[in-house]
């Protein structure tokens, strides 16, 4: 009976470990707003992180676009409890600057409940924001979208 209710434990574990990680799958935007430069040209930036299931665990692309930027990451994605964890891996194909090291962790988003309503926090790691201030880590920036793609 013990070996019973203990492989029982074990399955509602994996159960429950393959439901927060598909809950983590999904389209991820934040969009900076710099004004204009000098010479008048709009700064904006859009940043579309996508988490997305594989057979070996959850990965994620991070890319960036817009003025005087280009990136596009290709990642692996942790689960840590209510968080999930960017970890840098390689470049794609539209990259322009190289400035990230394998295992790096670009960031850590937080879902978190505050006044009962939920909440997707972000630390910033190794990637922050491109607008030239200083970015506030812990705070909401990117919002999980409607429209997801699988790759």
């Amino acid at each position: 009976m013990k070996r019973a209710a203990a492989a029982l434990a074990f399955v509602f574990a994996l159960a429950a470990s393959a439901f927060a990680q598909s809950d983590w799958a999904g389209t991820y935007t934040f969009d900076e707003d710099g004004g204009k430069n000098a010479g008048g040209t709009g700064i904006y930036i859009v940043h579309e992180l996508v988490v997305f299931e594989t057979d070996d665990g959850l990965r994620a692309t991070l890319q960036s676009n817009g003025y005087q930027t280009s990136k596009d990451l290709n990642c692996t994605a942790k689960v840590k409890g209510n968080k999930l964890e960017i970890i840098f891996e390689g470049y794609g194909e539209n990259n322009i600057f190289e400035t990230y090291a394998p295992g790096d962790l670009l960031l850590t988003l937080e879902r978190r409940t505050v006044k009962q309503k939920s909440e997707l926090l972000t630390w910033w790691g190794k990637f922050t924001p491109i607008v030239p201030e200083k970015p506030k880590t812990g705070k909401v920036f990117f919002v999980k979208s409607n429209n997801f793609e699988t790759k």
